[in-house]
């Protein structure tokens, strides 16, 4: 009579407590490659999240226009507002790097010379002070906006409202602070900002008044596409450009910046999660390897086994539910490695924590059917041994 699942279950783990290190060490390969592919999920999950946030953080409705040859000009500017109807803000964009200075500190910072409206598109927040004014603009005032790094780097603790800070040795007086934007996933931190008006920085630090770059926000994302042709058209129509002469014009918008970002991110996770299962493969492999050793010591005991009765699928169920109990064992240990380090990290690199049950249910799934299926062949061999054989084996 074949025994019962639970008694075959309960012959198996004996058999793995007799040896517990050779079984720490089989499940160590499913550990390994269960963490690797919860993790990895994970992390590819924030990813996706993270990175479309840090893209729509600045709007889905964003049009950023750049010059390649001939440069823009104020009137450029005044143009684009006057001729399409659908562009809510408009600001010029150029940047520099000039030596910072304030009291006995030095950095060497980009400087960005903008509007008003570039904090505006971009949902920009005060934690204290003001943005620019329009006299600000026009009178080609020297104020300055800073972001939270620079503040923690050039003032520690000092109200930086009203001090006065020298970019390439000419003062501009602080007038505003942004709040916290954090960092991007390339490492760039969003609050390593300084931001003079486009009017006084051209005039004071550039040296030119034209700029090869110009950001738009439409009312909605519905006009995005409609005003980039709008653009195109009009720089065509102003200064009688060919075709061919329009391309040293490049348009794009936000909303495309996030689709190229998410497909990065998708080529990521595929990528990754590749690897995580290789990682589970070799994992397997072990299984199979140690389940083979095992089966070549316990020759003798399968036999007498044999000898009392145990049938053929007793034996083959047995290595069956070893192998079954040591790829589980790993698969648990794994999930739990794997959610406790994706935790951590999401800490640590300040993306968001999104587990997916799916991912955890499937990677379990996985690692029973590793062991079942690399555990199957050492199974067979030990389930087809002459009982006779056996018991003369040494």
């Amino acid at each position: 009579m074949s025994m019962s699942v639970q008694n075959l279950s309960v012959i198996a783990m004996r058999a793995l407590k007799r040896n517990v290190m050779r079984t720490v060490l089989t499940c160590l390969g499913i550990i390994i490659g269960i963490f690797a592919v919860i993790l990895l999920t994970g992390i590819s999950n924030s990813l996706k999240i993270a990175v479309a946030e840090k893209v729509q953080s600045f709007g889905t409705n964003v049009i950023m226009m750049m010059a390649v040859k001939k440069p823009f000009t104020e009137n450029d500017l005044k143009d684009i507002r006057k001729s399409i109807p659908d562009v809510q803000y408009i600001t010029p964009m150029n940047s520099w790097e000039f030596t910072v200075k304030y009291k006995n500190k030095n950095l060497t910072k980009k400087i960005y010379a903008i509007s008003n409206e570039y904090f505006q598109m971009g949902s920009w927040e005060l934690e204290s002070g003001s943005f620019f004014s329009k006299e600000d603009i026009t009178s080609y005032d020297r104020v300055a906006i800073i972001g939270k790094s620079i503040q923690e780097k050039l003032f520690e603790y000092e109200d930086p409202i009203g001090k006065i800070i020298l970019i390439n040795r000419i003062p501009f007086r602080v007038v505003g602070l942004l709040k916290e934007k954090g960092m991007s996933l390339t490492g760039t931190d969003f609050d390593d900002f300084i931001a003079g008006p486009y009017s006084t920085v051209a005039k004071k630090l550039f040296g030119t008044s034209n700029f090869y770059l110009i950001n738009i926000a439409t009312y909605s994302e519905t006009q995005v596409e409609d005003v980039k042709r709008e653009l195109l058209n009009l720089l065509q129509r102003k200064y009688n450009l060919s075709n061919e002469q329009l391309q040293d014009y490049k348009v794009a918008s936000s909303k495309e910046a996030v689709k190229r970002a998410e497909e990065i991110t998708t080529y990521i996770a595929i990528s990754t999660i590749g690897i995580a299962f290789i990682s589970l493969l070799v994992g397997g492999i072990g299984i199979m390897n140690i389940m083979l050793a095992s089966v070549s010591e316990r020759t003798h005991e399968i036999g007498i086994r044999m000898a009392i009765g145990a049938k053929t699928k007793d034996i083959l169920s047995q290595f069956l539910i070893e192998a079954l109990i040591i790829s589980a064992l790993g698969g648990v240990v794994g999930i739990v490695m794997g959610i406790v380090f994706y935790f951590l990290y999401t800490i640590l690199a300040s993306q968001p924590f999104v587990l997916s049950m799916a991912s955890v249910i499937v990677s379990f799934t996985i690692s029973a059917f590793v062991g079942i299926c690399f555990g199957y062949f050492p199974a067979r061999k030990a389930s087809r041994l002459n009982p006779i054989d056996a018991l003369r084996y040494e």
